[in-house]
């Protein structure tokens, strides 16, 4: 909140009215994060030659947000979520959130399937909420600094999700 009064010279007051308080200012705080990591994976997949390695790619983000700094700070996603029924209207906004990164990760599963990246015999459905399982899982043991291992051997091992192409 001090960031957001010196950044703006308002005060608290004249902030939480605007944004109609503070599950306001969340609100659009975590849509604002979204909408920026949102923009940066859109970046970094699309240097991606096929599905399977645009799905590869979206899991070493992620592995990458679990570790180090980044990972011991968290992810406002996971908080949220951690905390659904005191967050009023984003309540909304991570249910979309999550929605729609498991239809992403069913829409590169079936993309696969017509590149020949990703075996046919992979269920799409299945195979996308278990990925995002995956992803969210990375960003909680992130949180409690377990996500120590190797990321390339974790990436590899979920890419085994995917079957032999």
């Amino acid at each position: 909140m001090s960031d957001l009064k010196t950044a703006s010279g308002l005060t608290t007051g004249s902030i939480y009215k605007a944004y109609n308080g503070k599950e306001g200012v969340f609100a659009s705080a975590l849509a604002r994060y979204i909408a920026l990591r949102e923009a940066e994976i859109d970046a970094r997949l699309s240097a991606e030659s096929d599905a399977r390695q645009k799905v590869a790619a979206l899991l070493r983000i992620f592995a990458a947000l679990s570790q180090g700094r980044d990972g011991r700070l968290g992810c406002m996603v996971v908080s949220g979520v951690a905390d659904l029924d005191l967050v009023g209207d984003a309540a909304t906004i991570l249910r979309n959130q999550l929605a729609t990164r498991r239809d992403r990760l069913e829409q590169l599963i079936n993309e696969g399937h017509s590149d020949g990246s990703i075996s046919k015999e992979v269920d799409p459905a299945t195979t996308a909420a278990l990925l995002l399982a995956m992803q969210q899982g990375m960003r909680i043991l992130g949180k409690v600094e377990l996500m120590k291992m190797d990321s390339g051997t974790l990436v590899a091992g979920a890419l085994r999700l995917l079957g032999q192409a």
